[in-house]
């Protein structure tokens, strides 16, 4: 199947967004100036490896997460939401609507620290880029790494972005001598794990003072402040001077990943205290990141259009695997890099108080299905010339009786792949797994003679054979995952 055409699991809702935009039960259509006025904010949310054992919505005991949780009471609870294991690829399929196996990211790449190319805006088509287009106020603030930001300083714009304000994420150079950066790269080219790991640890800031970038092309270093602060005024700010009309707001927060990925913690403002263990300030750092989600809601409120406003949370994908939580019963260890549920099954809710009726639970969606969606809300055209994978769930978010246009979810990393009905999961080696009574994976269904498992063996296995191999990355990719690799030790690192 070429990308220039649309797959035929997203072709039913190609054309919805260029008709009628529902709207709290009023039609608008989306061309008319009323349609400008009407069509909602839409804010994502992204926090950073975290998983959903740590939200009291989805049955953790830890007590951690109550502005989310109150989101997740008042508005609509996505089950089982796939992602990608780690932060690039998740980003990159929540941005494009598509699948790793048709962009060629199977694998963590990391252009922000070692260059060597990022997501190509002729390529790949973000979401921000139809919501601009469709007249809508376009910024981020946080996290992109996608791309070298030194190397390519236009990239934000081209991918769609009005504004933003970003950590770089590169080596700092501050901290790094002219020889050095280039002993590091020449260390990059050699898949030199170990150099690479230890150099790392001279990234720029993306904590306690905080370096940005910002669509002016200015770098600052934030003395003293504290970075997911930082963006959060930023966000302020753009929330402010667009109130008047439609924006899309996507903050993709560095909380609660680790200071660097071999230093999974940091102290934040409610405890600036190093001195304690990892998990107390993991703990620390989550309860932040929920204190922000819950003061951000309470900005747009006190700004007058929370009303029009549909807020998505989430996360890019599951904890560091030294982490664990009490969930439902059982203690449930972090997942990150793994295609276990803890690791690619992620919290996802969605909350418009005037927009979206709540207390509801949708069953099944993945990270390919941001953009359709958004598109659709905004009264937008889907990207032409690509193969898009997502399927739209506006209707279902707007309507309590409309039905959910997912049966299945899927999800890759590296060789590996997935696909769940929410219950059973498939991967595509043959292990079954019934996630409703073995949560952990533990009792292969492959050879069940079961009537409900063979049902659903044959049913996934379908899915999985229908989708087709993938594509070769568009250049070498560069990331500890694949330094692992080629050295012959297998992925796992960030």
């Amino acid at each position: 199947m070429g990308d220039g055409q649309m797959s035929k699991h997203g072709d039913w809702y190609g054309t919805l967004a260029l008709g009628l935009l529902l709207i709290g039960g009023v039609q608008v259509r989306a061309g008319s100036p009323s349609a400008q006025a009407e069509r909602p904010n839409l804010v994502f949310v992204l926090l950073d490896n975290l998983g959903k054992e740590w939200l009291g919505a989805y049955g953790s005991q830890e007590n951690v997460t109550p502005h989310l949780d109150r989101l997740a009471a008042a508005g609509v609870r996505i089950d089982n939401c796939y992602t990608p294991t780690v932060c690039g690829p998740s980003r990159i399929v929540a941005l494009t609507g598509r699948y790793l196996l048709r962009s060629g990211f199977s694998v963590h790449h990391d252009a922000a620290l070692y260059s060597g190319g990022g997501l190509d805006p002729h390529r790949e088509v973000t979401f921000a880029r139809p919501l601009k287009e469709a007249g809508y106020a376009t910024g981020i603030f946080g996290k992109w790494q996608i791309n070298n930001l030194y190397d390519e300083p236009d990239v934000i714009r081209r991918h769609g972005f009005d504004e933003y304000l970003l950590w770089p994420g590169s080596l700092d150079r501050d901290r790094v001598t002219d020889g050095e950066y280039a002993h590091f790269m020449e260390r990059v080219l050699a898949n030199d794990f170990a150099f690479t790991t230890e150099m790392i640890r001279r990234i720029e800031s993306r904590y306690w003072d905080v370096v940005t970038l910002d669509h002016h092309g200015r770098r600052k270093v934030h003395h003293g402040q504290f970075g997911p602060d930082v963006f959060q005024q930023a966000a302020y700010d753009f929330i402010r001077r667009h109130k008047d009309r439609p924006f899309l707001l996507y903050l993709p927060s560095p909380l609660t990943h680790g200071w660097t990925f071999t230093d999974p913690v940091t102290p934040t403002p409610v405890n600036t205290d190093a001195d304690r263990s990892h998990d107390a300030m993991y703990r620390d750092m989550i309860r932040y990141a929920d204190l922000l989600v819950g003061q951000l809601v309470d900005e747009l409120r006190e700004q007058g259009v929370l009303d029009r406003t549909i807020i998505f949370a989430g996360t890019d994908n599951g904890s560091e695997k030294s982490f664990s939580a009490r969930f439902r019963g059982r203690v449930v260890q972090g997942g990150l890099y793994q295609m276990t549920e803890p690791g690619g099954n992620v919290p996802m809710i969605v909350y418009g108080p005037g927009l979206v009726p709540g207390g509801r639970t949708m069953k099944l969606a993945d990270f390919s299905d941001f953009l359709p969606t958004f598109c659709e809300l905004a009264g937008a055209p889907l990207p032409s010339g690509v193969t898009l994978d997502g399927r739209s769930f506006a209707r279902t978010l707007l309507d309590p009786a409309a039905a959910e246009p997912r049966q299945w979810i899927f999800n890759q990393y590296h060789q590996e792949r997935v696909v769940s009905d929410g219950r059973f999961k498939l991967y595509g080696d043959g292990r079954l797994f019934d996630l409703a009574s073995d949560f952990d994976e533990q009792h292969d269904l492959a050879a069940s003679l079961d009537p409900s498992a063979s049902e659903a063996r044959q049913r996934l296995r379908a899915v999985l054979d229908e989708l087709p191999a993938d594509n070769a990355p568009p250049f070498p990719l560069r990331s500890q995952s694949m330094f692992r690799l080629r050295s012959g030790l297998g992925p796992g690192s960030k």
